[in-house]
């Protein structure tokens, strides 16, 4: 159970958003209606992109107490950048640096990559389609899990490749697969993989819906995907994502292309 954020654009715009994830953290009340407390403080992360740098951070520290890590990204909040953001709620895994997103994998196919995941999946059936070792996986996250899994079957970053393989650990959804995933591949550049899916039984359940609910936002200088609780915070003209969506983005020379796929 977390908060994420992916956004692609100007610094400036890309800076509001960042701050109301920071007070969702602290203070979400769609957590707090299902009674599972009201703050998401199992530490946080975040990828920046700009340009031809990536910068990756991890803290076991809440991200609303992190005075320093806070501060560090918002002096990079300038200019084009990519920014995906993680506040931690744990669920499955212990509660360790280890298991603090984003998660970076660099695949021997030639690619790298840095993805997140809010949400439950059936660890025990990724690992077996992943034909990896559930014993040396035992303290590891299902977001890790799904990490790995990805590492170790992706052939490509090409869109049917992605659809074929999230859809494969989309069927393992217990609560919800929203994702969000950075790719680097010395062809193709950067591309975003991004993914908005919870339980059908949730479309009908007010405050599950509420809390694992994805949002987006976009115009000329931002696009951006958010949980929920983001427009508590900082209210706009945000898209409720419907079941099943996902994005590819191409970044490239400080421009981003959205395309809207079904996973």
């Amino acid at each position: 159970m977390c908060r994420i954020l992916f956004a692609a654009g100007e610094g400036e715009e890309i800076s509001p958003l960042f701050e109301a994830l920071v007070k969702g953290a602290e203070n979400d009340p769609y957590k707090e209606r299902r009674g599972k407390g009201r703050q998401h403080r199992d530490g946080w992360g975040y990828v920046l992109l700009k340009g031809e740098s990536v910068r990756h951070y991890r803290s076991l520290r809440p991200i609303f107490e992190d005075v320093e890590g806070m501060e560090s990204l918002r002096e990079g909040l300038n200019g084009f950048t990519v920014l995906m953001v993680h506040a931690r709620a744990a669920s499955q895994g212990s509660r360790s640096f280890f298991n603090v997103q984003p998660f970076a994998f660099s695949s021997r196919r030639g690619f790298s990559f840095w993805v997140l995941h809010n949400g439950d999946l059936d660890k025990e059936e990724i690992i077996r389609r992943a034909e990896l070792n559930p014993t040396e996986l035992k303290d590891a996250s299902d977001s890790y899990v799904f990490g790995t899994y990805l590492c170790r079957k992706l052939e490509s970053t090409s869109l049917p490749n992605l659809l074929f393989h999230y859809r494969v650990v989309e069927e393992t959804t217990k609560t919800a697969f929203n994702t969000m995933t950075l790719f680097h591949d010395s062809r193709k550049g950067f591309r975003a993989f991004i993914t908005a899916r919870m339980r059908d039984d949730f479309l009908d359940n007010r405050l599950e819906y509420d809390y694992y609910r994805l949002i987006a936002l976009k115009r000329k200088n931002l696009f951006a995907v958010a949980s929920s609780t983001l427009e508590l915070y900082h209210p706009d003209n945000y898209e409720t994502l419907s079941n099943e969506t996902a994005f590819k983005v191409k970044i490239k020379d400080g421009t981003f292309e959205v395309k809207r796929v079904h996973i």
